[in-house]
């Protein structure tokens, strides 16, 4: 999220239960603070030209918005999801300005600055009157509203991204939190309502860069940013929320994500196990280590024929996730979060990328490249000093932030021909199965928790063998027999 929402505090609404961007904290507010994120869903980019800056290629923007480009927004996010949240996007007719629509005394030159809170107001007033010309002239907003918290229309908008051609970065912005002004429908404050559909939440980007709307349409989802605001390192690698430079090589969302957006086939590991997993791109499989608010995921990252292709090598992502950090459930507490960041400390985040060579050029020098995943040769250990790990105590290691002892490990992992990697985790041996991220459908429940139930007749020790050695002895008996008569 680029840093416009700096003011504008002192107008905000009462605090409520639930906020924009938590990483799922909540997920019972789609609609009013998430856009759906499972199902079909009609989205709506639409394009604003300024004259005097490049023209945008409308022809290039609905290839990437379409389901026929191979490494475009609608197969990213089908990939990212298993196919479990299936946009279909609309790129509207392009709203024109002959001049810039921001005020010439404060942006002469239509460049908005990063973090320049000057933009605030002028921003929103752009934006109202983007869907209010979209509306006059015949746009219906009402086809974009299919889906919803119930997986049906709930008269808000299922998404809606706005691209211009002036010199600007990128933002989701929720307008309905902070809107004062006319919501287009007879009132003042909250969200715009246009053909009897809601618009609490836009996707914003600048300077024609399709990729950066990749990154924050996910804000809309309901995700944070993982990367670092504060300077101190890049953030969170492996994650269209974090470390990315906006390129055609868009990374997946990191184990953590997609675990939380209900899009990983997820096995919570118990007791001491041999596995095999297969390529995050292809089967979308999270092994989770630990239960409760921090946790180690673990999956099988590495360079795919559409995404995640700057990836040097493939081998085990491990993630550190401690959700303690940050995340709110109260409305308004994205400020605070955009202040100080869920990943702004390298040591102790939100989300952690674990190396495999430990190190530590992530947290020292915002590296990340060959050795960090881990493959053949690497493991995974408690610290037995049970110290906290910090700067001063970079022990690579299953500790958890306070240096307790986690009871996990990764060890003995062999890449596979195929791609898939075979590895040995280690975790508690009890009370690892019960937990649940909602009461049903897909991504709620583990798909495995410890060792796979064993079919009956399919395992040697189910009575295979007993069977094959009755059948064994009774050919020979008839053998035997056989052999007698003869003789007789």
């Amino acid at each position: 999220l680029r840093s416009l929402l700096l003011t504008g505090l002192c107008c905000a609404a009462t605090l409520a239960r639930a906020d924009y961007m938590d990483h799922f904290v909540l997920r019972e507010d789609v609609g009013n603070h998430k856009a759906p994120y499972l199902g079909d869903a009609q989205l709506v980019v639409i394009p604003i030209e300024v004259a005097g800056f490049p023209p945008i290629d409308v022809a290039a923007l609905q290839h990437f918005f379409s389901p026929d480009d191979p490494n475009g927004f609608v197969k990213y996010y089908e990939t990212a999801s298993l196919g479990r949240y299936r946009p279909r996007v609309t790129v509207a007719p392009k709203v024109s300005y002959a001049t810039c629509p921001l005020p010439a005394a404060q942006f002469p030159t239509c460049t908005v600055a990063r973090g320049d809170i000057n933009a605030f107001t002028a921003g929103m007033d752009m934006m109202r009157d983007v869907i209010k010309k979209s509306d006059q002239a015949g746009f219906d907003f009402a086809a974009f509203d299919v889906n919803g918290r119930k997986g049906t229309a709930d008269g808000w908008i299922d998404g809606v991204m706005l691209l211009t051609n002036v010199p600007f970065g990128g933002i989701a912005f929720p307008f309905g939190f902070f809107n004062r002004g006319d919501n287009l429908n007879g009132s003042n404050s909250g969200p715009l309502v246009v053909d009897g559909i809601k618009i609490g939440h836009f996707a914003i980007a600048g300077e024609n860069d399709q990729f950066v709307m990749v990154h924050e349409f996910g804000h809309v989802l309901g995700l944070t940013d993982l990367y670092d605001e504060s300077g101190k390192y890049d953030g969170l690698y492996l994650s269209v929320m974090g470390t990315w430079g906006y390129d055609p090589n868009i990374p997946l969302p990191d184990a953590e994500t997609r675990f939380r957006l209900r899009w990983a086939n997820w096995h919570q590991v118990q007791g001491r196990q041999r596995v095999t997993i297969h390529p995050a791109e292809t089967t979308g499989e999270v092994y989770r280590l630990g239960t409760g608010d921090e946790y180690f995921l673990v999956e099988n990252r590495g360079p795919g024929d559409a995404f995640d292709r700057s990836l040097p090598e493939r081998g085990l992502a491990v993630f550190h996730v401690d959700r303690t950090v940050k995340l709110g459930g109260q409305e308004g507490q994205f400020v605070e979060r955009i202040l100080d960041c869920v990943n702004c400390d390298p040591w102790h985040p939100y989300i952690r990328l674990l190396q495999a060579d430990g190190q530590f050029e992530i947290e020292h020098a915002g590296r990340f490249g060959r050795g960090d995943l881990f493959g053949p040769g690497s493991f995974l250990r408690p610290d037995p000093r049970a110290i906290a790990v910090s700067e001063l105590n970079a022990a690579n290691s299953t500790n958890f932030y306070s240096g307790a002892v986690s009871g996990v490990r990764l060890e003995d992992v062999r890449l596979l021909p195929d791609g898939s990697i075979e590895v040995t985790l280690d975790a508690p041996e009890s009370g690892q199965c019960d937990e649940k991220l909602c009461a049903e459908g897909d991504g709620c429940a583990p798909v495995t928790c410890g060792e796979p139930e064993k079919k009956p007749g399919c395992s040697v020790g189910d009575g295979l063998l007993p069977a094959l050695g009755l059948l064994l002895l009774e050919q020979g008996l008839r053998r035997r027999k056989q052999r007698v008569l003869r003789r007789a």
